[in-house]
């Protein structure tokens, strides 16, 4: 546990040797990646559990309820409101006190006062009149208020429901009230205009027409008001609760993702390491039960020394999985996400955060080109996740249609997603360290820095040789040098140079040049001498 990113650790300058065939080449360069992706991908990402259609209620979603649909509430409290709404009674929309009655009766007054001024039927466009209740009278001229959109379908509409307005509210409004004649109204009844045209082929085109504008202006104005409640005003408890949700989901998620990050990084750790020493182990039982304790021994160690970069992998987890999860129920308010869906959403915001960090926080590569190389990898790993994934989902559909357990086309949906997620990050790895990927970057800064990069390894293993020492230690007393005068270049002050120095003096080990005491009290002492 080294490196800074796991894809970083793959070595830009790749080749093939001739004692060992390519794709042997080719699996050893690339086996902690592929085994990281994997593990993490299409291992851990089973005890990340993705819901069809998000994990927070919006009111695209619940409408799907009850039709056919796998959807469920994800709250329970908005399917108890709604098992909870009480049964329609057209007095709670017609009766008196009403808007319903306020429209007739100014409407009744306007035509008494102005010598019984017509009313314009909305759908026929005819003439209408009050012409009482009286036995014989003319249906197709006697005005009555139609509500554009049924009462009864506002009632029983869960979007409308979830966002907390009532029947009467919406059903009432002056843009779901249109007059009509007696006849065409009672005909209609509770019908929906699209479902009454459907069943009324005979009905002239213009009046169709009418009918269907009057309802498309109603049904803009209703779907706005329920929008605008439950997603905008924050007056509403119901809009509270729905943001309460967003972001407690959202904050669930990447906790999920920021474990399944770091395990997935401990994880491949611990096989590489128990892997390496089962390697240099005699072959025998007793041999590589004693390697499988070392490697477990240098593993706990290693994951205790670099702590840091255990919490790294953990918070870029936290931050994809937040920002999938808003994504996901932002989506979610237009469009219906797949459990498969949704995970495909996690794997790429992992991608981009995880790319991010390496392009801009990564210090262990120094060049941007590097920078530049470790990211595309992230990035390609991610997406040969995201196929596989795609992989996955459609071989499950197509074992749908076919008489097995449901165990078995589970454990063949995973394998060749996996299968697919493998072979290509391990062709796009390879793709991104040969043609065209790297003469991108050589027209960018010369194709002299992988041949710099090669003689400066060279070099270090030369100077190992000379000083005789370990080629790892050797590695580290240079990036330590390279990081200390870094560090003396930024200082802004004496007083920060002081602090470095006597860093750099704990973390070597080296002796004060004044021994105990300070300097200050040395220098006032004329016979010492001070030696380094």
């Amino acid at each position: 546990m080294y490196g800074d990113n796991f894809a970083s650790e793959i070595k830009p300058d790749f080749y093939c040797s001739r004692s060992e065939s390519v794709f042997g080449s080719l699996y050893k360069e690339y086996e902690r990646v592929v085994f990281r992706s994997l593990i993490s991908s299409f291992g851990l990402d089973l005890f990340i559990r993705d819901q069809y259609g998000g994990d927070v209620d919006t009111i695209h979603n619940v409408r799907q309820i009850g039709n056919g649909s796998p959807m469920t509430y994800k709250n329970g409290a908005n399917a108890a409101a709604y098992d909870n709404r009480g049964e329609y009674s057209h007095k709670d929309v017609e009766g008196t006190g009403s808007n319903f009655q306020k429209q007739k009766h100014e409407a009744r007054k306007r035509y008494a006062e102005d010598n019984n001024n017509t009313i314009q039927d909305a759908y026929e466009d005819k003439p209408l009149g009050f012409l009482g209740k009286s036995k014989g009278h003319p249906t197709d001229r006697s005005a009555e208020l139609d509500h554009v959109i049924a009462a009864k379908s506002i009632h029983d509409d869960r979007g409308r429901v979830l966002s907390g307005l009532s029947t009467a509210e919406l059903a009432d409004d002056k843009d779901n009230l249109q007059w009509t004649n007696e006849h065409l109204n009672k005909s209609m009844g509770a019908d929906e205009i699209p479902d009454y045209i459907a069943a009324h082929p005979e009905l002239p085109e213009d009046v169709k027409k009418r009918m269907m504008d009057a309802y498309n202006r109603a049904k803009a104005s209703y779907e706005d008001k329920i929008n605008r409640a439950y997603y905008f005003d924050f007056s509403n408890p119901h809009c509270r609760q729905f943001y309460k949700d967003t972001f407690t989901a959202a904050g669930k998620r990447g906790v999920q993702m920021g474990l399944r990050q770091a395990l997935g990084f401990l994880l491949t750790e611990l096989w590489f390491s128990v892997k390496g020493q089962i390697e240099i182990s005699d072959g025998t039982f007793t041999g590589v039960l004693s390697a499988i304790k070392i490697g477990v021994s240098k593993w706990f160690e290693n994951a205790r020394n670099n702590y840091k970069e255990i919490f790294s992998k953990f918070g870029e987890g936290v931050i994809s999985g937040f920002i999938s999860s808003l994504t996901t129920t932002l989506i979610n308010t237009f469009l219906t996400t797949s459990q498969n869906a949704g995970r495909i959403i996690r794997q790429a915001w992992a991608s981009i955060v995880e790319s991010i960090n390496v392009l801009l926080f990564n210090t262990k590569e120094k060049y941007l080109c590097d920078r530049m190389t470790a990211a595309a990898k992230v990035l390609a790993s991610g997406a040969s996740v995201i196929i596989g994934t795609s992989v996955q989902e459609a071989v499950h559909l197509k074992l749908t249609e076919v008489a097995l357990p449901s165990e078995i086309k589970t454990i063949s949906s995973t394998f060749c997603g996996t299968v697919a997620t493998g072979l290509l990050t391990v062709s796009l790895l390879f793709y991104i360290d040969n043609d065209p990927f790297r003469k991108f970057l050589d027209c960018i800064y010369g194709a002299t820095t992988d041949e710099l990069r090669r003689q400066g390894t060279l070099f270090q293993d030369y100077c190992t040789k000379l000083q005789q020492m370990d080629t790892r230690e050797f590695q580290y007393a240079t990036e330590y040098a390279y990081s200390l005068s870094v560090h003396l270049q930024k200082a802004g002050s004496d007083a920060e140079v002081h602090n470095i120095l006597q860093k750099a003096q704990a973390d070597l080990g080296l002796d004060s040049p004044w021994g105990s005491g300070s300097l200050k009290d040395k220098m006032k002492d004329p016979s010492w001498v001070l030696k380094f």
